[in-house]
């Protein structure tokens, strides 16, 4: 039986491919190909799968590209980035071709351990010149960033899922701004991908005890959207921005608000910059959920570094805690 009805993104390709038959779906690596085929099977022009040779793909994708084709390559990331990084750089980056690299099982949310996991996937791409790098935070962003990414003018570089999504937003991400969850006075949290699900679990928390925090979440990751950050750290006098990505430290979140601390010159004062994600390690196999907790990129780390930055307690336990949206 075919999951494509729980799938968001899979639904949001499907209708893409019917209206634009230029948009072409390609797989590389028998995993990819079999989650393709096993949860979308009836693609309007099927599916072009080639085997697990990641710089070949790409520069197939590359050549489909130049034939007026727009492919979006799905592949495990961690196979993507490290097998394919050349291509990607000289075939796609370089001469700005639309191929649409999605990446799979990215973060912590693959049980493999290092060889299955991308925890360096987003900072290795986020460097190359005229290609963008986003991360869906919810099922709303994962139906809408297709067309998105399909309008950009250039390579593109997605974190997905194929399964399941919560829906945590009201409205569409709008490209090249940061969505607005909450506002507050003291801190800045700014948090990307399945992280803004964590960051979600201690909203009633923050507000019962009276914890005024501006909240922002970043699907667009590069080029980092940092206008509406900008204005509000020129209006006010923020104690603090913690960031909090699914990746080795620095990624591309954290070091976009370490080079916006670092030039802007009329900020209303000079807030510490918390990084939270993985620092200096890799991580092991294991379920997502504890593997978030393991290298603190959960809700319980959070917590820690607000109490930590505003220098006063929360009142509540980890435990207490709603449990993530995320499965």
């Amino acid at each position: 039986m075919s999951n494509q009805s729980t799938s968001p993104y899979l639904k949001a390709l499907a209708e893409l491919m019917s209206e634009r038959p230029e948009v072409v779906c390609v797989t590389c690596g028998e995993q990819a190909q079999s989650q393709l085929e096993e949860r979308a099977p009836n693609l309007p022009q099927g599916l072009i799968a080639l085997p697990h040779a990641p710089s070949a793909a790409v520069a197939f994708c590359a050549g489909l590209a130049r034939e007026g084709m727009r492919p979006f390559l799905h592949a495990q990331a961690s196979t993507l980035i490290r097998g394919g990084y050349e291509m990607i750089l000289t075939q796609l980056s370089a001469p700005c071709l639309p191929v649409r690299l999605i990446g799979l099982d990215a973060g912590l949310s693959h049980e493999g351990g290092l060889g299955a996991q991308a925890v360096d996937d987003l900072s290795a791409l986020a460097t190359l010149p005229q290609l963008g790098v986003f991360e869906p935070g919810d099922q709303g962003e994962l139906l809408a960033l297709p067309r998105l990414i399909d309008d950009v003018n250039g390579p593109v570089y997605m974190r997905a899922t194929l399964g399941e999504a919560p829906a945590l937003f009201d409205e569409p991400p709008r490209l090249g701004h940061l969505r607005c969850i909450e506002e507050g006075e003291e801190l800045v949290i700014v948090s990307a991908g399945r992280c803004t699900a964590e960051v979600l679990r201690l909203k009633d928390a923050l507000k019962e005890a009276k914890f005024s925090v501006t909240h922002l979440h970043a699907t667009e990751l590069s080029p980092l959207p940092t206008l509406e950050l900008r204005e509000r750290l020129e209006e006010r006098s923020f104690r603090a921005i913690i960031t909090m990505e699914e990746h080795l430290s620095p990624g591309p979140l954290s070091s976009g608000i370490s080079a916006l601390l670092s030039e802007s010159l009329e900020l209303k004062s000079s807030p510490v910059h918390v990084p939270l994600a993985l620092h200096q390690t890799f991580a092991q196999g294991g379920q997502p959920a504890y593997l978030r907790r393991k290298y603190g990129v959960d809700a319980g780390a959070l917590l820690a570094a607000i109490e930590r930055s505003l220098k006063r307690r929360i009142g509540v336990t980890v435990s207490e805690l709603p449990s993530s949206a995320w499965r």
